[in-house]
């Protein structure tokens, strides 16, 4: 018999396809008992904004908010290691899907990192399969095919730990993350980014003109305060 605390399979399910790290499985803004009120204030209000943030494909005008200032506009969390980006970002993400079950609710957390890579390997991948017709490598392309394409299209995606990517000569992460971000953005897909980086840094990670783009793309919250790891 399951324990109260345990969840059920069901809704084990919804997290691990959401990639949402099992220290957060389920757990919402509500579970968030130390956030500093400018935090807990930003994030409340995301939630409760979130249909006029997220405009699905489908939508007509009638649809359309009056108000267009939140279509597409998620967060940044930024702050030191330990002020509890991760978690906050988690609990928005269970908390839209518990409020939201349907195609609006559809969320996914993925480290910036993972997903820069995910694209390198699905480029080699498919030309291996390209070339050599084999089976394992066509699965691996699928496999992540799919997941590159819910970063694409989800209407709630974290992308965590921004900056701690290997940046090359080439500015490929830098370019990944501004087509990314943009996009979504112009689809009224909201995206939270977590970081250790200040947003007036971003320009010397990023491309100069993502600094501006983000204050348009995101509210801009950020966490101070003791190390939580730490002090736990």
């Amino acid at each position: 018999m399951q324990t109260a605390e345990a969840p059920d399979r069901d809704t084990s399910l919804v997290w691990k396809t959401a990639r949402i790290p099992v220290q957060h499985w389920g757990l919402g803004i509500e579970s968030l008992t130390r956030l500093q009120p400018h935090v807990r204030k930003a994030v409340e209000d995301f939630v409760a904004t979130w249909r006029e943030r997220h405009i699905p494909a489908d939508a007509t005008m009638a649809d359309i908010p009056e108000d267009r200032c939140h279509i597409g506009k998620g967060l940044l969390l930024f702050g030191n290691a330990g002020t509890g980006k991760t978690t906050t970002a988690c609990a928005v993400l269970a908390t839209i899907r518990q409020r939201h079950p349907g195609g609006a609710g559809r969320i996914l957390f993925v480290p910036f990192a993972d997903y820069v890579q995910a694209l390198i390997e699905h480029r080699n991948w498919r030309d291996l399969y390209q070339a050599t017709g084999d089976e394992f490598a066509r699965e691996k392309f699928m496999a992540l095919q799919k997941l590159l394409d819910k970063v694409l299209t989800w209407p709630l995606v974290v992308l965590d730990d921004m900056g701690k990517e290997h940046h090359t000569a080439s500015g490929y992460a830098a370019d990944v993350f501004d087509a990314l971000i943009r996009g979504r953005y112009r689809n009224a897909l909201p995206t939270i980014l977590t970081s250790n980086n200040k947003p007036g840094d971003w320009d010397k990670v990023y491309n100069p003109s993502m600094q501006s783009f983000l204050s348009e793309a995101c509210e801009v919250v950020p966490m101070t305060g003791e190390d939580l790891r730490r002090a736990a």
